[in-house]
């Protein structure tokens, strides 16, 4: 059986703070119009792609960030050898199969992120 004295969960408490705020550290800044350091929000142009997440792939697009949001695969794809023309940076939602809502094969849509011909 465990016993803990006053003297170790003091330490433990301790020990637990360094890893509180460390994960506070790796959080965005507070948004809003009321934060007091909040960016503006900027309009961002998205461009939509024809293209599938396969076929930019195949075209040697590489994929350099992925998260899960909203029961979607959000990629962020680059492709190195044209760094700076326009679709360079694309950005692919990839919907996984889901029968309750008819969904019955793996899709994508994607948009080019920057424009910089413009």
């Amino acid at each position: 059986m465990w016993r803990f004295t006053k003297g170790s969960m003091a330490l433990l408490a301790c020990l637990m703070v360094p890893a509180g705020a460390m994960a506070a550290g790796l959080a965005l800044p507070a948004s809003g119009i009321k934060a007091p350091y909040s960016p503006l929000a900027i309009p961002t142009r998205m461009t939509p792609l024809e293209d599938s997440l396969e076929t930019l792939l195949d075209r040697q697009y590489r994929v350099v960030a992925a998260h899960q949001a909203g029961g979607e695969e959000v990629l962020v794809l680059f492709r190195g050898d044209m760094p700076d023309r326009a679709g360079s940076t694309v950005l692919c939602a990839l919907t996984m199969p889901n029968p309750a809502r008819d969904q019955n094969v793996v899709t994508s849509r994607c948009w080019a992120l920057n424009h910089p011909d413009r």
